[in-house]
């Protein structure tokens, strides 16, 4: 598989790449460290999968998403993220994701990730929440 990472903390796109080329044995074509410089990448059509943080400075990876899957909805994203208490799953499948890896187990997950959307299937943790808590104060 063809795959592009989208992340802003170089630390983590570098072990990602390690990981997605040396052990699981799948190309990565590009890196952003954002979502504008994602948008600029010129073979994001290439890509067979987008593995995209949410929470990045000047284009966070919800509205990134939206926009790439607008010119490119062959696209299949995975949600990238830390923020298990920020990961809504009806705000990740209605912007486009096909799939959500929490960054703490992005090592043990990631393999079944790919291979689900390989085969056209979504991949969710079963602990994603599923809507926001409302608070009233």
């Amino acid at each position: 598989m063809k795959i592009i990472i989208v992340d802003d903390n170089k630390t983590f796109r570098e072990s990602l790449k390690y990981y997605v080329e040396d052990e699981l044995l799948h190309e990565v074509i590009a890196m952003a460290v954002d979502g504008l410089e994602f948008l600029k990448i010129e073979n994001i059509h290439k890509a067979d999968i987008v593995l995209m943080d949410i929470e990045m400075p000047n284009l966070n990876g919800i509205e990134t998403t939206k926009r790439a899957l607008n010119d490119y909805p062959a696209l299949k994203i995975v949600a990238i993220t830390n923020y298990t208490d920020r990961a809504y799953l009806i705000d990740l499948l209605s912007a486009g994701f096909k799939g959500c890896v929490f960054k703490n187990s992005v090592y043990d997950d990631l393999k079944n990730a790919l291979s689900n959307l390989f085969s056209n299937k979504l991949y969710f943790p079963n602990n994603i929440l599923t809507i926001r808590n409302i608070v009233n104060k």
